[in-house]
């Protein structure tokens, strides 16, 4: 993706947190005839030394009725776009004028390439590991509860692995203001909705303001 350089951010352990906290990606892949296909999945994500891959690994399975995980046997080359909290920004909280109307938001696409996962205990494994990751703690229910319900289920399963080749993290967060705009603009956030504040909450934690 097209990433100005004042909001490329080259961490890979905060990419590897923002696709843990995001965990809703879009699986991109391209069919013979040249046509995009795109599912929105769940994803475990393992940064390297956790996993097999390069620099890490995807984790994620869909329906067998999509036809897009028989694309990955042919060519296993995808992207998968992970984007986060999202906000506007009113010209009218700026100091400094004229201004327009902006929208604030974090996105991470991760480059590589699949392997479909073939065996029926690694999948059962992967889908329980994902059910546990993603269960409140404290809700009482595990995986173990309703094994051969899961049996059934898995033939109905298509898993897959993605060994990350590259990944592009943009954190576009109104970095390139002035200190005061930028205090404005995050006072802003803070009294606006839920997205809003979530907005908020990155930019004190990845881009917190000078003291002051």
């Amino acid at each position: 993706m097209f990433i100005p350089d004042e909001y490329r951010l080259d961490d890979a352990a905060t990419a590897y947190a923002l696709i843990g906290e995001i965990r809703t990606g879009s699986l991109v892949t391209v069919t013979p005839g040249g046509l995009p296909e795109v599912s929105h999945l769940p994803f475990l994500a393992d940064p390297p030394g956790v996993a097999a891959g390069a620099g890490g690994t995807l984790t994620g399975h869909v329906d067998r009725r999509n036809p897009q995980w028989r694309g990955l046997a042919t060519d296993p080359r995808c992207l998968v776009t992970f984007l986060g909290p999202q906000a506007h920004v009113s010209p009218s909280w700026y100091g400094t004028r004229p201004r327009a109307p902006t929208w604030l938001y974090v996105a991470v696409h991760v480059h590589g390439t699949a392997t479909l996962v073939e065996d029926p205990q690694a999948l059962r494994a992967m889908v329980e590991r994902l059910s546990r990751e993603l269960e409140p703690a404290g809700s009482g229910w595990e995986p173990g509860q309703i094994v051969p319900y899961t049996e059934r289920l898995m033939q109905y399963i298509a898993g897959f692995t993605i060994a990350i080749e590259r990944i592009e993290t943009q954190v576009r967060l109104g970095q390139a203001n002035s200190p005061e705009d930028r205090r404005r603009v995050l006072a802003g956030l803070s009294e606006g909705g839920p997205g809003a504040r979530q907005v908020a909450a990155l930019i004190r934690r990845l881009m917190p303001l000078p003291a002051g």
